[in-house]
């Protein structure tokens, strides 16, 4: 028989789940609606594109369809939509090949979006997508004293013994992740994400494990083919984009755990003897496996390698020191890619700033509008004219958080939604200059004025609160996740 309080629960989800229902329906038909006001207002004159040696103006720069007889198996005609630092990347490296590109991005300038707060750490991983991440996930959205929190794990202040969880020292919740909830909810593209993120999780599939293999085989190559780049004596890539192969600290605060049984010096009241216990990561994005050679650190020998530590007022009691790490500013290494299409003769390239697709049409491979299991995009329309794209060209969609949008003008999904970020440059220069009082303090608490280099961080250093990393004269810090679409404007009011 059903408690009566068990009954009222089931009532009040099927209302939610109800009123929820009604809810994603009437944000899908306005979203729809939106997009179809928007085509309704673009420009339909031609947008030009693609450079060739043509002098008849009609002919050699419009986009124009182009029978398969004519199609060049050597050279091959691709339109990226995105000028990040995959679609910059993208069309410089299919121009190095002899390809004729064509990009469009919608921002003034290259590699201004994610590309620009980007941490900028270059480390072979594999991110983990399992029903641990999930719960991390879902335990960061929700109130810190909710049940729900609870019932996965950990929430409660007092008493609460879970390291990850509270920040002994200040007696604070610590969430990685953030969200606005009305964006969230009524956004199909957010919900639909979120059904593939659980589904994935906790119902992973049979290709998972080779999924995830493939995924480290294409971040191994591209690893590789930046530090080949960057570690040319000829090439300036490496000083243009604050190039650091320094290795990276990961940094805990854990009390040194012992295992039942063994013995510890006496005078060590910090240890703690446990069975067994897997420390869960309280930022999740930093979950999962990684094949960067590495070795511990212990006490004073973490601040041997980076005397940056003594100023934090709480110091690690170890570290994982990926030696062969590296990192480099993406934005800059953008710009420079950028730099090297618009100006290098030899590179077929076409940058196209401030231009936004927002409307496609495809076809089948029979030609047909019909439903086909292969389909071809025949015309982008954006807001500065449209492109009818070639029987030869392909599309390459590398719009970093906008790929759902775009995609979904194809009649496609793409499991990407924005995760937005905050993050903080500084000038190392600046800061050594700086004529105005800084106060720092080291470990003893002794305090000091003078800032010297070895102040600074020197290469990547990371725990569960923020990423910094060093690139070149810039220090940058990373720190926090947020759900709330795709504003990019801060959150007021955030914890």
């Amino acid at each position: 028989m059903t408690s009566p309080s068990a009954t009222r629960f089931l009532q009040n989800a099927s209302k939610a789940l109800a009123f929820g229902g009604v809810g994603m329906g009437t944000a899908a038909i306005y979203r729809y609606q939106e997009v179809k006001r928007e085509q309704s207002n673009l420009p339909l004159h031609e947008l030009r594109s693609f450079k060739t040696n043509n002098n008849d103006d009609n002919t050699a720069h419009h986009l124009r369809s182009s029978s398969s007889s004519s199609y060049d198996e050597t050279k091959k005609k691709v339109i990226v939509i995105g000028g990040g630092v995959v679609g910059i990347t993208a069309a410089y490296k299919l121009a190095l090949k002899g390809h004729s590109v064509a990009l469009l991005e919608p921002r003034a300038k290259p590699g201004k979006e994610c590309s620009a707060c980007a941490a900028g750490g270059m480390q072979r991983s594999n991110p983990i997508v399992d029903r641990g991440t999930w719960i991390a996930v879902a335990k960061s959205f929700l109130p810190s004293f909710s049940f729900p929190r609870f019932v996965l794990g950990g929430g409660s202040r007092s008493g609460s013994t879970d390291d990850d969880d509270v920040d002994d020292d200040v007696g604070e919740s610590y969430k990685f992740f953030h969200i606005d909830w009305l964006s969230a909810i009524t956004d199909p593209f957010f919900l639909r994400w979120m059904t593939t993120f659980t589904k994935t999780s906790l119902f992973p599939c049979s290709e998972q494990q080779y999924l995830q293999k493939e995924m480290l085989s294409f971040t191994n190559y591209a690893v590789q083919n930046m530090v080949d780049m960057m570690e040319d004596e000829k090439d300036p890539m490496a000083q243009r984009s604050g190039y650091n192969p320094s290795g990276s600290l990961s940094l805990s605060y854990d009390p040194p755990i012992k295992k039942e049984g063994e013995s510890s010096p006496s005078t060590d009241t910090n240890v703690r003897t446990v069975k067994k216990k897997k420390v869960a990561n309280n930022n999740p994005v930093t979950a999962g496996k990684t094949f960067e050679p590495s070795k511990r650190l212990d006490g004073k020998d973490i601040t041997l390698h980076e005397p940056s530590i003594l100023h934090q007022r709480r110091q690690p009691t170890s570290a994982k020191f990926e030696y062969e790490s590296r990192a480099a500013s993406s934005e800059r290494f953008t710009e420079e890619l950028a730099e090297r299409c618009a100006n290098d003769p030899s590179l077929d390239v076409t940058l196209f700033y401030n231009t936004r697709v927002k409307g496609a049409s495809t076809t089948s491979s029979n030609g047909s509008s019909d439903d086909g299991t292969k389909r071809r995009v025949t015309r982008l329309q954006t807001n500065r004219g449209v492109i009818d794209v070639p029987m030869d060209a392909q599309v390459l969609v590398a719009a970093g958080a906008w790929t759902p949008h775009v995609m979904s003008l194809l009649d496609l999904y793409a499991p990407v939604y924005p995760l937005k970020g905050y993050a903080m440059s500084v000038s190392a220069a600046k800061v050594l200059s700086s004529s105005s009082p800084l106060s720092l303090s080291n470990s003893n608490g002794e305090a000091t004025t003078v800032i010297e280099p070895r102040d600074l961080p020197t290469r990547i250093v990371s725990d569960k609160y923020m990423y910094t990393s060093r690139l070149g004269d810039e220090i940058r810090i990373t720190s926090i996740g947020e759900f709330s679409g795709w504003c990019t404007r801060p959150t007021p009011g955030g914890e």
